[in-house]
C-alpha cells in the first residue's frame, strides 16, 4: 500500500510510524519540515482533563494510557513522557464551587483526582509561594518533552529509510482506485491512500481538494486559535509538574526552563503579532512568575502560537471521501493523542473499524458546522 501523510507534526509523525510498521510504503510531506508547525509551540499538558463531551474524555484518557505504553515500549531511546500529575489552583472567590464542579465531573468519569491542601501543595511544589489554602490533583496528567518525543520518531522513520520531504500540497483528487496527488511545484503523483494531518493546513487543502474539513483559519488571531506561549531562561527554581490556575501556567522543560501561558492575557491575541505586544507579554510573564516563585525568572521568548484547532473543538478523524481514499486527521489535543490516534488511524487505513473515533467522524459536518461555544475555564488551552 503507497500512503502519503501530509504534515510532519506529532500526529503525522506518529501514524507515519505505524503503517511503516504494518508494512505500508510510507512517503511524508510538509511544506516547511518536521515539527515546524503547532507541534514545536505545545505547552504539551498531557491529559483528559475537562474534556467534554464523555466521549472526548475517552478518548483523551485513552491517549494518556497510549503515551504510558509507548513510553515503556521505547524506553531504550530515553525519556519523554513525564507523568507526575497536574495541579490544579482557583484563586477566585468561586473556587469552592468550581472545585466541587471539576472534581465531580472527573469521579463520574472515573478520571483519578484528588483534593489537596496547603500543607500537601508545599510537599509537591516546595518552590511556589501558593496563594490558596486548596487546589486539585491530577495524578494521571503529565508533560511531554516535544521536541525529544519527535526526534525518537522521526529517527525510527530515519532508521526504516522514511525522511521527510520539504514539499507543499496543491489538492488531492480521488477515484475508485487512487488518490492523485498536485504538488505547487506542479509536479503530481499517484498513491493508495492519502493522510492530511497538516494542522491548520488542512482546511485549505481539503478545500481545494473539494472536500469539507472545518479548521478554523489562522488568518484572524484571536484566543481561539492563538497562544502567547512564554520560555523561560533555565533556572535554579525547581519545578517538577504542570501547574494550572486562573493566574498562570508553569511546567517544567527537560533544559531547566519552563513553559509559561497567562490566561488574562490571552484575549490580547486578537491584536496580533508584534515586537510591541511579544515584549509587553514578557514583562507580565516575569511579574507573574515573580509573584509565584518569590524570585526574579526571566523569559527568554514569547512566542505568537498558532493552534491546530477544528471549528466544533472536536478532533476530526476519518475518510472524507467515498471512495476511501483520503483520510483527515486534525485535533487540537495533538500532543495528548499523537500516539493513540496514530495506531489507530493505522488500523483502520488497513480496512479496521475502530469504535472510540466514531463520534469524531467528518460526516458530522454534512448538515453544516456547529462551532466550538464553551465558556472559559481553568486550564482551557
Amino acid at each position: 500500500m503507497r500512503t502519503l501523510v501530509i504534515g510532519a507534526g506529532v500526529l503525522g509523525l506518529v501514524t507515519a510510524w505505524n503503517l511503516q510498521k504494518d508494512g505500508h510504503d510510507v512517503t511524508i510531506v510538509d511544506k516547511v519540515g518536521k515539527y515546524a508547525g503547532a507541534s514545536h509551540r505545545s505547552f504539551a499538558w498531557i491529559n483528559a482533563n475537562h474534556k467534554l463531551p464523555e466521549s472526548y474524555h475517552r478518548l483523551n484518557a485513552a491517549g494518556v494510557e497510549a503515551h504510558e505504553r509507548l513510553q515503556e515500549e521505547l524506553a531504550e531511546h530515553g525519556s519523554w513522557f513525564h507523568q507526575l500529575g497536574c495541579i490544579l489552583s482557583d484563586s477566585t472567590q468561586d473556587a469552592g464551587e468550581n472545585y466541587a464542579a471539576r472534581a465531580q465531573e472527573s469521579q463520574e468519569f472515573g478520571y483519578p483526582v484528588e483534593t489537596v491542601d496547603r500543607i500537601r501543595l508545599q510537599e509537591l511544589e516546595p518552590k511556589i509561594d501558593w496563594p490558596v489554602g486548596s487546589a486539585l490533583f491530577f495524578p494521571k496528567d503529565g508533560h511531554l518533552d516535544n521536541f525529544t518525543f519527535g526526534d525518537v520518531i522521526h529517527n525510527l522513520l530515519a532508521q526504516a529509510g522514511i525522511d521527510i520531504l520539504v514539499r507543499e500540497v496543491e489538492s488531492v483528487g480521488t477515484t475508485s482506485s487512487a488518490a492523485q496527488v498536485a504538488f505547487v511545484d506542479g509536479s503530481t503523483d499517484s498513491f493508495d491512500q492519502v493522510v492530511i494531518a497538516a494542522g491548520a493546513e488542512s482546511g485549505p487543502i481539503a478545500q481545494r481538494s473539494g472536500m469539507t474539513l472545518p479548521v478554523a483559519p489562522l488568518d484572524s488571531p484571536g484566543p481561539r486559535t492563538h497562544s502567547l506561549l512564554g520560555i523561560t531562561t533555565p533556572t535554579e527554581v525547581e519545578l517538577g509538574r504542570v501547574v494550572i490556575s486562573d493566574r498562570i501556567n508553569v511546567r517544567p522543560r527537560s533544559d531547566g526552563s519552563m513553559f509559561v501561558q497567562i490566561p488574562p492575557v490571552e484575549h490580547r491575541t486578537q491584536e496580533g503579532e508584534s515586537p510591541e505586544l511579544l515584549d509587553e507579554i514578557r514583562t507580565v510573564m516575569e511579574t507573574s512568575l515573580h509573584e509565584l516563585f518569590g524570585t526574579a525568572v526571566p523569559v527568554d521568548e514569547v512566542i505568537f502560537s498558532g493552534r491546530s484547532f477544528p471549528e466544533d473543538g472536536l478532533s476530526i478523524v476519518g475518510y472524507l471521501d467515498d471512495a476511501h481514499r483520503v483520510y483527515s486527521l486534525v485535533t487540537h489535543s495533538g500532543m495528548t493523542l499523537g500516539p493513540l490516534l496514530g495506531r489507530l488511524v493505522a488500523n483502520e487505513l488497513n480496512g479496521g473499524q475502530e469504535e472510540l473515533l466514531d463520534e469524531f467522524r467528518p460526516s458530522r459536518f454534512r448538515d453544516g458546522v456547529v462551532h466550538e461555544d464553551r465558556d472559559d475555564f481553568i486550564g482551557k488551552q
